[in-house]
């Protein structure tokens, strides 16, 4: 891991633990090499640094391409390994950076969903997840991620922030084995739906967990 994000990692999972009081479940069943993407529920600006800062290894990311083009954020992204992506259109450029990321044996971040869905609610997956999964031959793994926009409420301790990870699964396994695995649309968006039905999991079991556990 590089000085300069270990650097940022580091202070982020401590300013953020203590702002948001960040509790996390299933860390131990990601592997700490070899490609992968960790695909998580999107529902707050904060979900990229506070994910990323607990995944114990470094860790690329998409983030929109308009976001580069600020004075100080572009360079601080930069350096973090975001990624950029042009919304609204198949970015191929962006999409190919990813993938070769992910060749090369790193970890990407990457929201399903394609953006902020601030009800709260987990919607379709679009089909990048699943795109980026089979051309580059790696596995995801899902992370449910619920508390990170009420950011006055962390602050009166009223809430706070909470991240699931679930198990590795090869994507052949998310689309089905004895399904079609042919390249293209259809199989992106059901290797998407699969993963979206493992992060609602997540959802479930951190619901159904005890009250006030970690």
């Amino acid at each position: 891991m590089r000085l300069y994000y270990s650097a940022s990692r580091s202070f982020a999972r401590v300013l953020l633990g203590v702002l948001a009081g960040v509790t996390i479940r299933g860390l131990e069943r990601l592997p700490r090499s070899g490609g992968l993407i960790v695909a998580a529920n999107h529902i707050s600006f904060w979900d990229p640094p506070l994910i990323g800062s607990v995944i114990p290894r470094e860790t690329h990311f998409l983030a929109k391409e308009e976001l580069f083009e600020t004075p100080v954020l572009g360079p601080l992204i930069r350096g973090l390994n975001a990624i950029p992506i042009r919304r609204g259109t198949t970015d191929i450029r962006g999409l190919t950076r990813a993938i070769d990321a992910l060749k090369r044996g790193g970890a990407v971040l990457l929201f399903p969903e394609g953006s902020r869905m601030r009800d709260g609610v987990l919607h379709p997956a679009r089909p990048g997840v699943g795109l980026l999964a089979v051309h580059a031959d790696v596995p995801i793994a899902p992370c449910y991620i619920s508390g990170s926009n009420p950011t006055a409420k962390w602050v009166l301790r009223q809430e706070r922030a909470r991240i699931d990870f679930g198990p590795e699964r090869d994507w052949r396994d998310w689309a089905g084995r004895d399904s079609d695995l042919t390249p293209g649309r259809e199989l992106y968006q059901r290797i998407g739906a699969a993963v979206m039905d493992g992060i609602a999991r997540l959802r479930g079991e951190r619901q159904s967990a005890p009250h006030g556990a970690a």
